[in-house]
């Protein structure tokens, strides 16, 4: 279940609204008087590891920016969990269906570490392409970048081993994937802990 959130100061709160705008001028350069609407909107929300930020069967109300920390999403299969995505330092996490259709959603998001994400509630985002037509750029951007990424990885699944896509994530996130549990790994990449322990172990050998 989704527990209170851990308080932020005044200082950090304003801190992590800069951050979150330095990462958003990427895909969406703001003047002055259009970051001072844009900012109205932003919940900064930080969670403990572990702390659930969308339960299965509850609707995703927010776009999130990942500011610090990181997250997996995961749903249940037969009493098991199933990892099928990580949201790193500086990225979107969201259950995006849910988000886009406003209904109940199929998996879970977890804090995997003491995190803090930006984030945009769907109705002042609505509001927010009404008013600024240009920002509809940010929200379609996110969504792209999530589809391009489960086209990858399903492909990936079909024509891929278990080594090549390891090795793939590896030089995608050569950091920030010691942070992440062997079972969640083993579960992303559709094998077996053991077999992961053997993966890693071989290329340490080769290397």
């Amino acid at each position: 279940m989704s527990l209170p959130q851990p308080s932020l100061s005044a200082e950090e709160y304003k801190q992590h609204l800069q951050t979150a705008r330095e990462l958003l001028h990427a895909y969406l350069p703001m003047s002055e008087e259009q970051w001072e609407v844009f900012k109205q909107g932003f919940k900064i929300r930080k969670y403990k590891k572990d702390d659930f930020i969308l339960n299965e069967g509850d609707t995703e109300k927010y776009l999130s920016i990942v500011l610090i920390g990181s997250t997996r999403h995961y749903l249940m299969v037969k009493g098991e969990e199933r990892s099928f995505d990580f949201s790193f330092q500086h990225e979107f996490s969201c259950s995006y269906s849910s988000f886009i259709q406003q209904e109940p959603s199929q998996f879970c998001i977890q804090a995997m570490e003491e995190s803090v994400l930006a984030s945009l509630p769907y109705r002042f985002l609505e509001h927010l392409y009404e008013q600024y037509p240009e920002s509809n750029y940010f929200g379609r951007t996110a969504v792209e970048q999530y589809y391009l990424w489960r086209e990858k990885r399903e492909i990936s699944l079909m024509v891929d081993s278990a080594r090549e896509r390891y090795v793939r994530l590896l030089e995608k996130y050569p950091i920030y994937l010691e942070q992440v549990p062997l079972k969640y790994l083993a579960s992303y990449l559709n094998i077996q802990p053991e077999s992961l322990s053997r993966i890693r172990k071989k290329l340490l050998e080769e290397s």
